[in-house]
């Protein structure tokens, strides 16, 4: 497995608080499957941008003391940029240069917020993929705007745009909401990559041994194939910087109302 979307490095955000925690987290990511890990940071939340070499410095320690403590994971860095005008202006920077991406590959790990118009969103994702970066769009089952404009969602995969969903979602860990919509997302075949999107080691942890047992589950009931293996796939592709295809269904199916939806909605 192939974890590309993670809060590892000490002290630079949210996430991981020291270099202890940071080892705690890959050993978690180690027992999981995981192969390889994308540190990917916050970056332009609240205007605050990391400087990109400091990253790659705090990368490189986090690699030697993973390598000494024989935790048998490679570490690539990237970033979750917060997709505004902002964020415009600093990727118009590092186009060739590639900070800010992922794995240095032309793959950016965008975050939308709860604010975004999918219409806005629209014209940066163009203005994006025509200075040739490759958009992923991070977590997209928490942003119910996706799923008021599904056409849209579907009219952006078309055009290269790719959608990444945290591993726990399938579990419940945010909420029933959240799972609600993941499922929807699934049952849609628009969910090409995955993440633990893990912060600490006591909550929203690295650990996707859970989840990897209810997508197999599910790929079961479904007779769908099974998600940890073909995310695992297309993040391989970001590794190699080549270009993923995914497929993009023909219609959308309209999330499952349950028991409760149908008895008082």
């Amino acid at each position: 497995m192939i974890d590309i979307h993670s809060h590892i490095l000490y002290g630079v955000d949210d996430g991981s608080e020291s270099l202890e925690m940071s080892l705690e987290m890959l050993r978690l990511s180690e027992a999981s499957g995981v192969s390889d890990i994308i540190a990917t940071p916050h970056v332009n939340r609240k205007g605050i941008v990391p400087d990109w070499a400091e990253l790659q410095e705090r990368r490189e320690e986090l690699q030697r003391a993973a390598d000494k403590a024989r935790i048998e994971i490679t570490i690539h860095l990237g970033a979750e940029v917060e997709l505004n005008g902002a964020t415009m202006d600093l990727l118009q920077k590092c186009t060739e240069t590639r900070e800010y991406c992922l794995a240095d590959s032309r793959y950016v790990l965008i975050e939308l917020t709860n604010q975004t118009r999918p219409s806005i969103a629209e014209n940066m994702l163009n203005t994006l993929q025509l200075r040739g970066y490759w958009p992923v769009l991070a977590h997209i089952e928490r942003f119910p705007q996706l799923l008021e404009e599904p056409d849209q969602l579907l009219s952006w995969i078309r055009r290269g745009v790719l959608c990444q969903c945290n591993a726990g979602s399938f579990t419940g860990e945010f909420g029933p909401k959240v799972k609600e919509r993941v499922r929807t997302l699934y049952r849609n075949g628009v969910i090409h990559l995955l993440g633990s999107d893990g912060h600490r080691t006591a909550f929203r942890t690295t650990d996707m041994r859970e989840a990897r047992e209810e997508l197999a589950r599910l790929a079961h009931k479904e007779q769908r194939q099974d998600l940890w293996q073909s995310a695992t796939a297309n993040a391989d592709q970001i590794l190699w910087d080549r270009v993923c295809y995914p497929e993009v269904p023909d219609h959308w199916q309209p999330q499952k109302r349950g028991l409760l939806s149908r008895l008082f909605g």
